[in-house]
């Protein structure tokens, strides 16, 4: 009796071992399985343009221009190049070759805002422009944007991306008289305590109340 149950379960044993290498076909790691026969691989770079039959062996092609294949395989084409797509703010920072694919960075100005650690950067934006007001507190880079800042009290920047904002003008300290305050975008401007031209500006806005007024009063 026992010899007969130590029959069966070596019998269940070779039978799952059939099983197992029916599955998985017995193939080595450089060989893939196709139609009942363990084919060798093509190599990087290539591959398979006729599969191998009990009397051949696999027959390889290289991939062709825009394709690329990185492992030992037995697939019939190679992979699609990626494309570094100006429209998404990317540049071809690693051109594609027949055993890797493209990578991608930011364009000039760009930084980057996706990242895939195989193929780099797969979307990126342009740095923002610091604006009349503000200073470029720290440069972009191509993994960060430029950082702006507001010009502080009494200091003004004119121009877009300016490095550093300037103090406004000491009127007083020249011995001047300030007829127009600064602001964050302009300097002060002064003119000499005796000068016709600084009393007819700084009357210019009180005529004009006066004049404007009655006018503005028949409209209302």
């Amino acid at each position: 009796m026992m010899w007969q149950i130590m029959w069966h379960l070596w019998m269940w044993m070779v039978y799952l071992l059939l099983l197992f290498c029916d599955l998985s076909y017995c193939c080595g790691s450089a060989e893939y399985s196709i139609n009942g026969e363990c084919c060798p691989m093509c190599s990087p770079g290539e591959h398979v343009y006729k599969h191998c039959t009990e009397y051949t062996v696999t027959t390889c092609k290289p991939c062709t221009a825009g394709s690329f294949m990185v492992l030992p395989n037995g697939l019939l084409r190679c992979i699609t190049c990626t494309v570094c797509d100006p429209g998404l703010g990317l540049k071809t920072d690693r051109e594609c070759s027949p055993t890797s694919d493209a990578v991608c960075g930011p364009l000039d100005q760009h930084y980057c805002t996706e990242t895939d650690h195989k193929k780099g950067c797969r979307l990126a934006q342009r740095h923002s422009i610091c604006r009349p007001g503000t200073f470029i507190r720290r440069n972009g880079t191509t993994l960060t944007n430029t950082d702006c800042e507001q010009c502080r009290d009494k200091t003004f920047s004119n121009k877009s991306s300016s490095p550093f904002c300037k103090p406004h003008t000491d009127c007083q300290s020249l011995g001047l008289q300030e007829i127009t305050a600064g602001t964050n975008t302009s300097d002060s401007v002064c003119a000499t305590r005796n000068d016709p031209c600084s009393r007819v500006a700084a009357l210019v806005p009180v005529v004009l109340v006066v004049v404007l007024s009655p006018v503005i009063g028949i409209f209302i």
